[in-house]
């Protein structure tokens, strides 16, 4: 989840013109280009009453903007849209207590020095909005990357068993798991439309590398055993396709145009191995 706060203080003192051009950008968020797993928030008590150069926000809003029609009609939506705290937020500390993952201030004029703010967390406008949500996506720690791992694949599904791999393979292979993950989601996306899953046809137009066990393996019940996991519904099945990627293996099981993630890790027992 991504979670942002309008930041009632960053408006004190400003112009109502510059405040108007951050709230179209800001509707622009919440309303016509929303992400799904965006979240958006106010206090109410205190937001309508700051002091801008222009009067109270609340008046210059709905009162002293260029634009008319975007003041009366558009913003009175847009506000209905973004979710009331009990409480006042008033610094990351605040707002980490709350909601684990990814939190950020929306604003204009943000007093960096005497507030102690993240910078990186202090949003503008749409474009830094952006940016925020592409870096926080793409640096994954093992700690952050099963929180958001349905925002970085749609048609992989990882299964309750790889957190804990995760844990244990490190932070080192997760630039690897990740690129290895979105390329496999790629492929269904692009390519797997109906039918049964070809691992030959997944190699072949993308750099995944899959491969089925050997006969005598899978024969023999431990090892069998050893690549048998829960899938998110509590059905156990058996991962038998694998991805290799040097010395990581990424257990498989395809279903109804998914792809289930069973064990990411080290190389499991085989009879040969």
């Amino acid at each position: 989840m991504f979670n942002y706060y309008l930041y009632h203080s960053s408006y004190e003192n400003a112009a109502a013109k510059d405040i108007e051009i951050n709230l179209q950008d800001l509707n622009d968020m919440v309303v016509d280009e929303r992400y799904e797993n965006d979240n958006f928030f106010k206090y109410d008590e205190a937001i309508w009453d700051v002091q801008t150069a222009d009067g109270a926000f609340g008046e210059v809003v709905f009162s002293k903007m260029e634009d008319r029609q975007f003041s009366q009609t558009v913003l009175p939506k847009l506000f209905q849209r973004i979710n009331s705290t009990d409480n006042e937020i008033v610094s990351f500390d605040d707002f980490d207590s709350l909601y684990k993952t990814y939190n950020a201030f929306y604003g204009l004029n943000f007093d960096f020095d005497s507030a102690g703010l993240d910078r990186q967390r202090c949003l503008c406008n749409k474009d830094a909005h952006k940016i925020f949500r592409t870096k926080f996506l793409r640096e994954a720690t093992p700690g952050s990357f099963w929180e958001r791992r349905e925002l970085l694949f749609s048609k992989v599904i990882l299964c309750p068993s790889v957190k804990d791999d995760i844990k244990k393979t490190g932070s080192s292979y997760m630039d690897k798991i990740i690129s290895k993950l979105k390329e496999l989601d790629r492929y269904v996306v692009q390519y797997w439309k109906d039918g049964k899953f070809s691992y030959a046809d997944a190699n072949s137009k993308a750099a995944l590398n899959i491969s089925p066990e050997s006969g005598t393996t899978m024969s023999q019940e431990k090892y069998r055993n050893q690549r048998t996991f829960a899938l998110p519904d509590g059905r156990k099945e058996c991962f038998e396709l694998h991805i290799k990627a040097g010395n990581l293996r990424f257990h498989l099981f395809p279903e109804n145009g998914k792809i289930y993630v069973g064990y990411i890790g080290k190389h499991l027992g085989t009879d040969q191995f």
